[in-house]
């Protein structure tokens, strides 16, 4: 399969996109388009094609819940409620072929794959991942998966901004901006916040807020928030109570809300994660069958509260209003992370932010109601505590509080609750971060070796293992070694460093060629001189296990060619040395696997 995509690629390349695109740059240079120009002129046709993208995307997630819910559970099974366990589980099967296939487009968020495209692999996103990522989530989406809209899309945007790219050959950094114009435009479409849309690029995807990122990415934002609202029309998400902050006693109890978003914003990533590995690794069933199981235990549960299923938000309004038992609006934002991880983590595909900013609605729901009985004079309005929840929660899992405040903002049209939405939302973040440095897009990439923050660079040398280029020989010498024996040694062997053993053959200093030249002139000084006299005895050193890139790091400590590797810090039995130039060479050839790869 992998190969019918390859060459239907290079017959499109070669019969098509070159004409093609010779005839686009021939007509701009007529015209004389300035590089500016040409730059909006790229994020207004991804904006177009992300919010194209989007509106297909909803319609097709609209046709698959007409089959599942009106079709099969309908027509076929008589609405019995007690038999809705079943849609969820052959959705499971539908989409399980194309994710053996292929699991990276396939499966799971599909936002970490596009952050780690743009931070290693130059912005570059294989054509055919809009297709299925498209057909796969909107497939888990309509037969029920507990999962969100909004990642996939974001996905799908960034891949039609880095097809744009790669047919027109832009460089790197045109490519990287593109696939944030996608992002972006996908986000603003589906979430009807074109400015929520901005910054989740800015914040998660690139990390980059310089004008030359952000203009284009702005642009692109509007346009596809346009074309969305051509087809689909300007509808806002929730509704909301009035809201009044009549005491700054108050934000007492919303700094507590944002605290205990943040600590269930860490307990979410890490049961996703550990559903990922059970399911991966643990389950020994055929692997065709794990999205069905996945889905069959996301509709068991819906039999009984069918709140959990999709995109459902009607719960959430409800928590807006103030309204529902809080033990019940809490019971549902737990029972929504619970089964949010088993639809990802069997392989379903679909995004995390839709069922946060459910979960958030619930948890601030939940608390509100609690503060609203203890302190009914400071508490008014127990519904605003939903809003604000939304936006805390979302913001410490995927660590972007501009974002999640934008996207609360504009999908409820009200500016009145800013304020401890703000506090809230950063308290989230410390509490989050102080738990755990990564959001739950960082912490897959993270497992994966991947430093998203440092750049493709860092990232080649952290996947790298000092093991990998680990010579195992090596020249020692006795601590109690004369100068002319230091001497024959260096004559004897191709080697600039002389390693000295203790008794329980430990590492114990190092003596360098360098060490040693100033004796050669005074002889009557050299024949006193021993090895132990001259050595290096707080040897910088590493591990098998160490990363290149920490490696790296200690060669720059003492400026030196060869670093000896030793077991462990604590018993620093010397197995090896490690050399520079071998670890430029490493990383260069990691560089061209990588190329090739992406080509």
């Amino acid at each position: 399969m992998n190969d019918l995509w390859k060459t239907l690629s290079g017959f499109t390349t070669k019969r098509v996109a070159d004409p093609v695109r010779n005839v686009i740059f021939r007509t701009l240079s007529r015209l004389g388009v300035t590089v500016q120009s040409f730059n909006i002129l790229l994020a207004v046709v991804v904006g177009v094609l992300s919010g194209l993208g989007a509106v297909v995307f909803i319609k097709l997630i609209d046709l698959f819940t007409w089959i599942f819910f009106d079709k099969v559970h309908g027509d076929l099974l008589g609405r019995t409620r007690a038999l809705i366990f079943i849609l969820p589980a052959i959705g499971g099967l539908l989409i399980a072929p194309l994710i053996k296939l292929f699991p990276t487009e396939a499966k799971g968020d599909g936002v970490p794959d596009a952050m780690e495209a743009i931070t290693l692999k130059g912005g570059i996103l294989k054509p055919r991942t809009t297709l299925i990522r498209t057909f796969t989530a909107a497939a888990t989406l309509g037969s029920g998966g507990s999962v969100g809209r909004e990642a996939p899309i974001a996905q799908i945007g960034a891949a039609l901004g880095s097809s744009v790219g790669q047919f027109l050959r832009l460089s790197g950094e045109m490519m990287k901006t593109l696939v944030g114009c996608g992002a972006a435009g996908g986000i603003a479409a589906v979430f009807n916040a074109p400015i929520g849309g901005v910054f989740f690029a800015l914040e998660v995807m690139i990390g980059d807020f310089s004008l030359q990122t952000f203009g284009p990415i702005v642009i692109s934002s509007v346009i596809a928030t346009v074309t969305m609202r051509a087809f689909l029309g300007d509808i806002l998400q929730f509704q909301v109570p009035h809201y009044e902050l009549r005491s700054a006693i108050e934000f007492v109890p919303y700094a507590v809300l944002g605290a205990i978003c943040g600590v269930l914003a860490v307990g979410f990533i890490r049961l996703l994660d550990w559903t990922e590995e059970f399911f991966n690794d643990r389950l020994r069933v055929n692997p065709l069958l794990k999205p069905a199981i996945g889905g069959l235990i996301v509709g068991l549960i819906a039999i009984l509260f069918p709140q959990i299923l999709g995109t459902e938000m009607e719960s959430v309004n409800t928590a807006l209003f103030g309204q529902g038992a809080w033990f019940f609006l809490l019971f549902l934002g737990l029972l929504k992370i619970f089964t949010t991880s088993v639809s990802i983590g069997s392989g379903g595909s679909g995004g995390v932010l839709g069922p946060s900013l459910f979960i958030g609605g619930m948890l601030g729901g939940a608390i509100g109601k609690v503060f609203s009985l203890l302190f009914p004079s400071v508490v008014t309005t127990p519904g605003a505590y939903g809003l604000v929840g939304m936006g805390a929660f979302l913001a410490s899992v995927v660590h972007a509080p501009i974002t999640g405040i934008m996207i609360v903002f504009e999908m409820t049209n009200d500016y009145k609750a800013i304020l401890p939405l703000m506090e809230a939302t950063i308290i989230a973040m410390v509490v989050a971060k102080r738990l755990l440095p990564y959001s739950l897009y960082t912490y897959k990439l993270h497992l994966r070796g991947i430093d998203i923050v440092s750049g493709r660079e860092m990232g080649v040398l952290k996947s790298l293992r000092v093991s990998d280029i680990m010579k195992k020989e090596f020249t020692t010498i006795s601590p109690s070694a004369t100068f002319d024996e230091m001497v024959n040694v260096f004559i004897n062997n191709p080697t600039n460093y002389l390693y000295i053993l203790d008794g329980d053959h430990r590492l114990a200093g190092v003596v360098s060629f360098s060490d040693i030249k100033s004796f050669v002139k005074d002889e009557e000084l050299a024949h006193l001189v021993r090895a132990y006299d001259v050595a290096t005895t707080d040897v910088v050193s590493v591990c098998p296990d160490d990363d290149l890139y920490t490696a790296l790091n200690r060669f720059g400590y003492k400026n030196v060619e060869q670093l000896p590797v030793i077991d462990n810090p604590i018993t620093r039995r010397l197995i090896g040395v490690i050399y520079r130039k071998d670890l430029l060479q490493a990383y260069q050839k990691e560089l061209i696997k990588m190329e090739f790869r992406e080509e």
